[in-house]
């Protein structure tokens, strides 16, 4: 093992971090290499810096002129230099301070601070890497994303425990995902929490949220290693103003227990309606974890993300960090989330005319992007149908579920769209 890795552990050691890191987790280390000295370069060399390869004259970098067309909003140097491996240090102070303003209680926890990721997938996929091993098994409530599959079972090659995320009678289920912990006889248990839920599109409430987050806590309390995954894709889109917890799960973790390592992964993809620019964040909190504890950690995540994509994209960050410093920003992403409601008001109201429908049946839904229907038959056979014979495009998941994503379609088609679903499923079924 190389020094460096073992400084890390011995920081880090006989913390939560110490008993739930992999064994590639505690191999990871940044290595003192050219990015490493390139970074310290750019501080200290004051003179000449010959360390990175990039192409420099008179302190700017040499790129296209086309892309000073674009510099009232971002200069030519903050599109093309390299990011720093972590991510650019303002914008992850701003991603912080958006944290805190959205969970007001993380102002008096201690976590690290966030470190920017090539998207959500990214940050889940690195987070994985760090404390998954083959041998483990990993709690997903079902339904759930697809591509936790292809992160956790297919390229890590853990095991996937999948309790429903609804009891018989589509009601929120803590009790299923109490019974897959109590399956595993292991003293580490891995849970992933995806609130708002995709795909149904569900939000625990206040009391659902506190009870699974106290059984969590209780496992920890029992000695057991506990690291809880918080997928917040789709964080801050709560359509309901009653019955809905508005607020990440993480805020109720991060410093519950000395045995409970909370990670929260989110992205600035749906939060800040910037879908293509794959800017995702990587939180860590523990209680009882010091700066110290989260520098370590931090630099063995920077060593997997330098091993992995090497730095993020410079420009992605630079564009969003410039649109969050402007005074608009709040009030045009609370625009988008206004009109993702609108959308959600009129699905609910016309998929609750058809509440006795024996065919379909909803999940429960009230945040995100989604409704979600529990097909009696093939849900593969209606949305070929669906497209085939409507030019509609719905995604099937498993045999009996079928995911409608009413955040990409317009207010005067979702009628429509909602009507014809149902009689393509009456079409097949009656």
């Amino acid at each position: 093992m190389d020094p460096i890795a073992e400084n890390l552990n011995e920081v880090l050691k006989d913390s939560i971090i110490d008993k739930a890191l992999s064994s590639y987790g505690k191999r990871a280390y940044f290595p003192k290499g050219i990015v490493s000295q390139s970074q310290e370069a750019a501080r200290l060399a004051h003179t000449i810096n010959a360390t990175a390869g990039v192409a420099i004259s008179g302190k700017h970098h040499l790129s296209h002129h086309l892309f000073e067309a674009f510099g009232s909003v971002v200069t030519v140097d903050d599109m093309v230099s390299y990011a720093p491996t972590a991510g650019d240090l303002e914008l992850r102070k701003a991603w912080w301070s958006e944290m805190m303003r959205k969970n007001p209680t993380l102002d008096k926890s201690d976590c690290s601070l966030p470190v920017v990721t090539s998207g959500l997938t990214h940050a889940l996929s690195v987070s994985a890497d760090l404390f998954v091993d083959q041998e483990d098994f990993i709690i997903i409530p079902s339904p759930c994303w697809d591509n936790y599959e292809q992160i956790f079972a297919v390229r890590k090659g853990c095991r996937i425990l999948s309790p429903s995320l609804f009891d018989h009678e589509k009601r929120f289920s803590i009790q299923s995902i109490a019974k897959a912990m109590e399956d595993i006889d292991s003293g580490k248990i891995i849970v992933l929490l995806n609130f708002p839920n995709n795909p149904t599109g569900y939000t625990p409430s206040e009391s659902q949220m506190y009870a699974l987050a106290s059984l969590l806590i209780q496992k920890a309390e029992e000695g057991r290693t506990v690291v809880v995954y918080i997928d917040d894709a789709y964080f801050g889109l709560f359509h309901e103003k009653e019955g809905v917890y508005e607020h990440s799960i993480f805020s109720l973790l991060c410093n519950a227990h000395e045995n409970l390592l909370a990670i929260k992964c989110d992205a600035a993809t749906k939060e800040s309606m910037v879908w293509g620019f794959r800017i995702g964040f990587l939180t860590y909190g523990a209680r009882g974890l010091s700066k110290q504890h989260y520098d370590a950690l931090v630099q063995k995540t920077m060593g997997a993300i330098r091993s992995s994509v090497s730095s993020c994209s410079r420009v992605s960050q630079s564009l969003l960090l410039s649109a969050m410093r402007r005074p608009e920003y709040l009030a045009e992403t609370a625009k988008v989330s206004q009109e993702m409601a609108k959308r959600y008001d009129i699905v609910k109201y016309e998929v609750g005319k058809r509440d006795r429908h024996h065919i379909l049946q909803p999940y429960p839904f009230n945040s995100g992007y989604f409704c979600t229907l529990s097909c009696s038959k093939d849900a593969e056979l209606l949305r070929k149908y669906l497209l085939e014979h409507h030019g509609i495009g719905t995604v099937s998941i498993g045999q009996h579920i079928l995911r409608i994503a009413y955040s990409g379609v317009d207010r005067d088609r979702l009628v429509d769209l909602i009507d014809k679903v149902y009689r393509s499923a009456e079409a097949l079924w009656m």
